[in-house]
């Protein structure tokens, strides 16, 4: 895989900027939310964070904001995909509002179902052979999909849950991603990995090697 290099984002002077416009109806509150969100504009599907909510739409952050008046396909844990366009874009931020309004207190809500389960993170696609080291023994892996927080993995062999490992997948300035195995089903697993990767690194990297 090509090294992959950091996009950094000017979260400071963007925040503190009085040249971002701001489109609420009346009466309309924002909600911070600072969560992982899934934007699919033009073919590609990629990771974004979630700044604010409100019903009528959200403020989000990724390296290369659609342009406005993009139709996009946004979605977050606890939000089915909904349909949006671009208002504004200003750097690495932009402003989306909703075809249909929707409850934020709802979304909320539903991040926790009624059994206890926290809803899950957006999983992107990312067909790549790559080694699982076990106990310093390399075991041949394909990703099927991956988040911020993990990956879903077929393997050459069973694993039990609780193994801990590394994959061998350059995420930025990351050669290898510790984690831990916490399911496992026939040849299939989910790696957890032990330190979150930030959005802008996954959707750098999905969209540079184009198979978001």
């Amino acid at each position: 895989m090509l090294p992959i290099a950091a996009v950094p984002i000017a979260i400071a002077s963007i925040a503190a900027s009085s040249t971002i416009p701001i489109e609420r109806r009346r009466g309309e509150r924002a909600a911070t939310v600072f969560t992982i969100g899934k934007i699919s504009f033009d073919g590609r599907s990629l990771p974004c964070m979630v700044r604010d909510l409100s019903e009528g739409g959200m403020r989000i952050q990724l390296p290369a904001p659609p342009p406005p008046g993009a139709r996009v396909l946004i979605e977050m844990r606890g939000l089915d995909p909904r349909l949006a366009r671009v208002r504004w874009a200003v750097g690495h931020e932009a402003g989306l509002s909703f075809d249909l309004r929707c409850c934020p207190a709802d979304i909320f809500a539903a991040r926790t179902s009624r059994s206890g389960r926290i809803a899950r993170q957006p999983r992107f696609p990312l067909r790549r052979a790559v080694p699982l080291l076990i106990d310093n023994r390399p075991i041949p892996a394909m990703i099927e999909n991956i988040s911020v927080g993990g990956a879903r993995l077929t393997l050459s062999e069973p694993l039990e849950d609780g193994r801990q490992g590394v994959l061998g997948l350059t995420l930025g300035d990351r050669d290898g991603v510790a984690g831990t195995i916490c399911w496992a089903r026939d040849d299939s697993c989910g790696f957890r990995f032990v330190q979150p990767i930030s959005s802008v690194t996954l959707a750098v990297t999905l969209d540079s090697v184009g198979l978001s």
